[in-house]
Formats: C-alpha cells, sequence, structure tokens
C-alpha cells in the first residue's frame, strides 16, 4: 500500500509546479554563427618594413612618391577549398583629403616626425591599395603562399617637414 501511494503521489509533484505557475508569455532565442570552410595559417604575424631615408627635397611637389619597399605576407598550410583571398589593410587615414594613405604615427613618443607625408600601400604590380579597402583578389593555392606589397611615401603637402617617418598598420583577410 506505501508503494502504491508513493507511485500515485510521485506524478502530482513533479507536474504540479506546471499547473500552480503563472503564465510568464514565452521568449524567442536565435541564434546564429557560421560554419567556415578551412582557411590558412597566417606565417607573418608582425614584421617592420624599413622604407628608407629620403631627403626633404625628393619631395617638392604634393604627389612625388619614395621609390617602394616591398614587404611579403605568408600564408601557410592553405586549405585547397580556397581559392583566393582579399587583404584589408587598415589603419589612421593621413587626412581628409587622403583618406587612402597612412598617416604617420609618433611610435617613438619623441614629437619629431614629419609632415606633408604619408605612406602608400601598393600591390605587387605597383597599384595602389587603399587603405581600410578590400585589396583585389590574392589568387591562392593549397599550401604555402607569399603575397607582395609595397609601401612608400608620398607628399601630401608641401614644404614637407624632415623627421621620423613611421607608422603602424594591421591586415585582415577575407577567404574566397
Amino acid at each position: 500500500m506505501r508503494q502504491h501511494l508513493l507511485s500515485s503521489f510521485l506524478p502530482l509533484v513533479l507536474f504540479s509546479g506546471h499547473a500552480l505557475a503563472d503564465d510568464l508569455g514565452w521568449a524567442n532565442l536565435r541564434m546564429s554563427g557560421n560554419i567556415i570552410a578551412e582557411s590558412c595559417d597566417i606565417g607573418t604575424t608582425s614584421a617592420d618594413v624599413h622604407i628608407g631615408d629620403f631627403p626633404q627635397n625628393s619631395f617638392e611637389t604634393v604627389g612625388d612618391v619614395s621609390p617602394a619597399k616591398g614587404f611579403d605576407i605568408k600564408l601557410l598550410n592553405c586549405s585547397p577549398n580556397i581559392t583566393g583571398s582579399t587583404i584589408t589593410f587598415s589603419g589612421t587615414a593621413a587626412d581628409s583629403s587622403n583618406t587612402d594613405l597612412l598617416a604617420l604615427t609618433d611610435t617613438g613618443g619623441t614629437g619629431d616626425m614629419a609632415s606633408g607625408v604619408a605612406i602608400q600601400i601598393l600591390d605587387s604590380a605597383g597599384t595602389p591599395v587603399a587603405l581600410n579597402n578590400a585589396s583585389a583578389k590574392q589568387p591562392l593555392a593549397a599550401g604555402d603562399n607569399t603575397l607582395h606589397f609595397q609601401l612608400r611615401y608620398k607628399a601630401t603637402a608641401v614644404p614637407v617637414k624632415p623627421g621620423n617617418a613611421n607608422s603602424v598598420m594591421y591586415f585582415d583577410m577575407t577567404y574566397q
């Protein structure tokens, strides 16, 4: 009899909470995410590129440029499912008239910065790559790849003031 009473009482306890609860309405829970294809490992995590030392009189008119200095982005173990990538170089724009150029930054904290020049990014063919915009698609093969880019100084105002001409930029990759 005791076991029969317990088996009758247990369902009453389990379901009584639902019967006595107030209807509080309902909520909708939405989840989001992506299933992504394989990618590449980035072999270039940080680099220092010395563009060069140029005399002030190399920049006599707005638009004058220095010789370009190459730099590489190394990609390792790229999946065969990836056919290409775009690269977005980001940083502080030189000014409102030169948003495609990278501003100089007082990375040494000395305040002895050059002025009247900014840094221009170029692809391997020498075509300008606008700052904070995706580059043209760079083809990728399965395995290891090296993407070639260049940097150069470009006069934005004259006279150019001599000094440190350093900057910092970042890059993001979008695989295709």
